[in-house]
């Protein structure tokens, strides 16, 4: 026996050097991922092949030790035995020995695999691909951690994002006290604060009432862009050219990417995870993946491109002219990315798009006009079908589900439309004092999360009855929000555990 297992430790050592190399540039072979995309259709593969099939669940490939050229893909084992990707195994073995194994987050954030070690050699004999983003703190096995091959897994200290307590920060830089009141609606989020005049953002977990950490940017924020999916985020910085990809799990920066000129704004499409960028100065809208956190192309235009919205509902978005305050419709149904005018907003302050509807706002006349977007290809793509009145100053904006909720900062109220039945609802009134300027949706949730400079306070709205639900006290002078949803996953023993305690 112990020359057995001696020699299979060398046979490791030897098939991990191979695959070390082998595995760098990670991609699954285009069977296994049409494999993975027909039992799991929403699934998308990151850059290092990481599998992420939802908010909370990812799957990290193992490459085989000998890879078997099979047309007909399938499953030879799966720990659980259910024998189907679809009821999210912990482990899963296909028939050319490519192995799945998910990727598990507790209730404290610590990440680990599962914790069977009586598996098949096929698990065993495979190597993680050697580029990947390794979760912070990740926790495998004794007997499985030949399969990390040459990764490392980083400690929380590793990450020279993070600020630590004892960090000097500079006297024109400091840092707010960054103390909240507890919020329950905030309880399975990671949330990232920032001001609009510092490069620290204050990072809080789960509700907390005091942030985890501080993360020092490499500028002063203009906008973050964050995929739910992939928890990657383009973070454009005031005045530069260069923006960066950040994994928010772990806070890394994984890429800069050089623009030709500085960006206006952006929006991701979520169902692709792909960001469009605006650059006025440069004529030129961007695409980053988000999964595969890169440039993939410029759409040059004879254009100015400055606000900017895209539905992935309809495969087109809206973009207004910086210059002529034009507003145009772009198709990417056919990939031509033609563009239309649709009408003209004298300075625009919000521009949305989603589910066949298209929202102009403009700051200086207090007013929004509603579309109906009909299609590309017709003479008119969108139709002009109601022009609001609204409050003063009206600077940000959401839409959920047939509700528009366009907040205006002068007397701090929330016009609500429904654009379902084309009226105006009863208006959200926020707080007599401050500058409310930005609202955000919380994930997962029927709730908003309302902030702005010089309040002092948080404010949560509920946006399925219109109604301002409370007022939070705070530390904190908020000039952006990303939320991302961050519940930990169930294992099949926790659901256990939870039935025996039910019984």
């Amino acid at each position: 026996m112990k020359i057995n297992k001696r020699v299979k430790l060398f046979l490791s050592a030897c098939l991990m050097m191979l695959l070390a190399q082998a595995s760098y540039a990670s991609k699954l072979p285009d069977n296994v991922w049409n494999f993975v995309k027909k039992e799991l259709p929403n699934a998308t593969q990151r850059f290092d092949s990481v599998i992420i099939v939802n908010n909370s669940t990812m799957y990290v490939p193992l490459y085989p030790a000998q890879r078997n050229d099979i047309a007909n893909i399938k499953i030879d084992y799966t720990y659980p035995s259910s024998k189907t990707l679809k009821s999210l195994p912990e482990v899963v073995v296909l028939n050319n020995n490519y192995v799945l194994m998910k990727i598990f987050k507790d209730s404290n954030g610590n990440y680990s695999i599962t914790k069977n070690e009586n598996l098949p050699d096929k698990v065993k004999l495979g190597v993680m691909p050697q580029d990947m983003l390794v979760p912070t703190g990740l926790k495998v096995p004794e007997s499985l951690k030949v399969i990390m091959g040459n990764l490392l897994i980083p400690n929380r200290g590793d990450n020279l994002l993070i600020t630590t307590s004892d960090s000097k920060v500079s006297e024109n830089e400091e840092s707010e006290g960054g103390d909240i009141v507890p919020i329950v609606e905030l309880r399975n989020t990671k949330t990232f604060f920032t001001s609009n005049k510092t490069k620290f953002v204050l990072v809080y977990d789960k509700g907390g009432t005091k942030p985890l950490y501080e993360i020092k940017l490499a500028g002063l924020p203009n906008k973050i862009i964050a995929s739910p999916l992939t928890k990657f985020a383009l973070t454009m910085y005031f005045g530069s050219k260069t923006a960066e990809v950040i994994d928010l799990v772990n806070e890394r920066v994984l890429t800069k990417i050089d623009f030709e000129n500085i960006p206006s704004d952006g929006d991701l499409d979520t169902t692709s995870q792909i960001a469009y960028i605006t650059s006025a100065k440069a004529n030129s809208i961007y695409m980053v993946d988000l999964n595969s956190a890169q440039l993939l192309k410029t759409i040059k235009s004879d254009r100015n491109p400055d606000k900017i919205s895209v539905s992935s509902q309809d495969k087109a978005l809206v973009f207004n002219d910086k210059n002529n305050e034009n507003i145009y419709v772009m198709d990417l149904k056919s990939g031509s990315y033609a563009i239309k005018k649709i009408d003209t907003i004298q300075n625009l302050s919000n521009l949305m798009m989603a589910n066949g509807k298209i929202v102009a706002i403009s700051r200086t006349q207090n007013k929004a006009n509603i579309y109906d977007f009909i299609d590309f290809e017709a003479e008119k793509p969108a139709k002009l079908t109601a022009e609001l009145d609204l409050a003063e100053k009206p600077t940000d904006a959401i839409l959920y589900n047939d509700k528009a909720f366009i907040l205006c900062s002068k007397d701090n109220i929330i016009n609500v439309y429904d654009l379902a039945s084309n009226k105006m609802l009863e208006p959200i009134k926020l707080d007599d004092t401050g500058f409310y300027s930005k609202i955000t949706v919380i994930p997962e949730k029927n709730n908003a999360i309302v902030t702005g400079l010089n309040t002092k306070k948080i404010i949560i709205i509920n946006l399925e009855t219109n109604k301002l639900e409370k007022k939070a006290a705070s530390d904190i002078d908020v000039a952006d929000i990303v939320i991302i949803d961050d519940k930990p996953q169930v294992k099949v023993e926790d659901k256990k555990d939870e039935v025996k305690e039910a019984i």
